[in-house]
């Protein structure tokens, strides 16, 4: 059984399941939730997410157990999340791009009691797939197959909904110390970790954003980040519920079909990453829009560029800020949705919701705060992920400008020493999407016999791909020191990137080891998915 392994000294404080009935109370006709089969008032949310827990309930589930549920963003993920937690359970969501290496090893840390995933899902057989995985693991786990027909060992999601409609709730009284949550760092390294959070943290997070960007019944959250990911549950499961609103889920991402999506459904609020920000200037631009029902958006997960934020205030008339945050502490610092677009595109913000930061060794980022993650399900690494005054380690690098104001220049992994001479690869990245034809770029150290490391540019092209020299000759123009300009440079057809938009450099880095700068083509940008596995290069 998972639980919290750094325990919190405090009193008091609701949990989830009161906070989805709280909402239920204020107006059950409200709406509550919109995908593409399904619009749902909090009534029938409530009515489903109880089915659910009922059914857990009559299935032999004890509170305290896990569900692990790998689905896409369909109205049976919202229910699974909050019949879980009616039923006194511990939610793991899982990307539905992970395959049997990683369920095997997230299953066996984790020990699920049930699971719910697709029949099918973009031609992969999930349900499948996962019965040879906990046949070839020994485990007898109940499968509950969303959009399918059943069979062996496996029920549907309508059936067991059915299974569950006449029982009663389940009579649990969590308590808001209680692990609630368990998520899976998504890989922008290759050991990927369980984060434990409880409902105390994950409330905190919520009461947080609400404060900070004034959301209330009226607004309508636009999710197109996966929902396995923190984003996603914390902003389209959690805070809904906390400010009464509603969520209108996009399963597949597509920036015209976005803006049709946002416009139709009017949505008003999102808390998202650079590449669906990006993608979204581009489809209001593309299609003449004056201005877009989206009255804010939060941005985060990967580098932001401030040009960018600057043309999408510019394009849609959205209020476009930055934050920064991470699975273990979601949002430590926001700029002010309401204040000045310059601060909006240029700094993550100042410190919100009661959380701390301190400058460590090597600049490092140190938080901890209300809404900070409780451990690891592997407890043998917290020593080292946490000071002894219980700030976190984030590996993150930072300066703080003003009162209280930070800025993350690079990760601490991301610095490249190029003899001697220490310098951030994101104030690169930065400079070097403003060149005319750079629609992306990522840039990172590769070793060198002379000078330590030197740096090495993937570019994604807009037109012609530049040379070593354009990106020099770009880089001296804006003031930048030559030995700072990146060495080697590679066309790529796209970055490598986890589903949440950051960009896995160390599957760039791996790619530099393969040889010569003629070992990575430019087919190398289609050899990786979002999952970042390789796969065979197309012509």
């Amino acid at each position: 059984m998972l639980s919290a392994t750094r325990p919190r000294a405090m009193t008091g404080g609701g949990v989830l399941p009161e906070m989805l009935l709280d909402a239920l109370r204020r107006d059950p006709e409200a709406l509550a939730l919109v995908d593409e089969s399904v619009r749902w008032t909090y009534q029938e949310l409530v009515d489903a997410a109880t089915s659910f827990a009922g059914a857990l309930h009559k299935s032999g589930f004890e509170p305290g157990e896990v569900v692990l549920v790998q689905l896409p963003n369909w109205w049976e993920s919202v229910v699974a999340a909050w019949g879980t937690w009616l039923a006194g359970g511990i939610l793991l969501p899982v990307v539905p791009i992970y395959r049997a290496h990683e369920l095997s090893f997230i299953i066996e840390q984790a020990e699920p009691s049930v699971i719910v995933a697709p029949q099918e899902y973009r031609g992969y057989r999930h349900v499948e797939q996962l019965g040879t995985v906990l046949r070839d693991l020994g485990r007898e786990v109940l499968l509950v197959e969303a959009r399918g027909e059943g069979g062996l060992r496996r029920t549907t999601f309508d059936d067991f909904l059915d299974f569950g409609m006449e029982a009663n709730r389940p009579d649990h009284r969590a308590d808001p110390d209680d692990v609630a949550l368990v998520l899976y760092t998504s890989g922008t390294t290759s050991a990927p970790k369980g984060v434990l959070h409880t409902h105390r943290t994950l409330m905190a997070e919520s009461s947080s954003m609400i404060a900070h960007c004034g959301v209330d019944s009226q607004d309508r959250i636009f999710m197109p980040s996966p929902l396995p990911h923190i984003t996603g549950m914390s902003y389209a499961v959690v805070l809904p519920a906390a400010a009464a609103c509603s969520t209108v889920l996009m399963q597949r991402w597509n920036p015209a079909e976005a803006v049709a999506l946002i416009e139709r459904e009017q949505c008003t609020f999102t808390v998202s990453a650079t590449p669906f920000l990006r993608g979204l200037a581009d489809a209001y631009e593309e299609d003449g829009y004056r201005r877009s029902h989206l009255t804010r958006f939060v941005c985060g997960g990967a580098g932001i560029p401030p040009e960018l934020v600057r043309r999408a205030h510019r394009v849609m008339g959205t209020a476009v800020v930055r934050t920064y945050g991470s699975t273990e502490l979601p949002t430590l610092v926001m700029g002010d949705p309401f204040g000045d677009i310059g601060l909006q595109a240029e700094d993550e913000g100042a410190v919100i919701g009661g959380n701390e930061f301190r400058l460590g060794e090597d600049d490092e980022l140190l938080v901890r705060g209300p809404e900070l993650f409780v451990g690891y399900v592997d407890s043998s690494i917290n020593a080292e992920s946490f000071t002894e005054d219980g700030y976190f380690r984030t590996g993150d690098v930072a300066t703080v400008d003003g009162p209280g104001q930070i800025r993350i220049t690079s990760r601490i992994k991301d610095i490249i020493n190029r003899g001697g001479e220490k310098f951030s690869a994101a104030d690169i990245e930065w400079v070097l999407e403003a060149h005319p034809n750079v629609a992306e770029v990522a840039v990172v150290g590769y070793p060198d016999e002379e000078l330590g490391e030197r740096a090495c540019a993937f570019v994604v092209p807009h037109g012609e791909p530049p040379s070593v020299r354009d990106l020099r000759i770009f880089l001296l123009s804006e003031g930048f020191a030559v030995q700072k300009a990146p060495e080697r440079v590679e066309t790529v057809a796209s970055l490598p990137r986890t589903e949440s938009g950051k960009v896995q450099k160390f599957l760039l880095r791996r790619a530099l080891g393969l040889g010569s700068a003629q070992a990575v083509p430019e087919t190398y940008g289609s050899e990786f998915g979002h999952d970042g596995n390789r796969r065979k290069a197309t012509s």
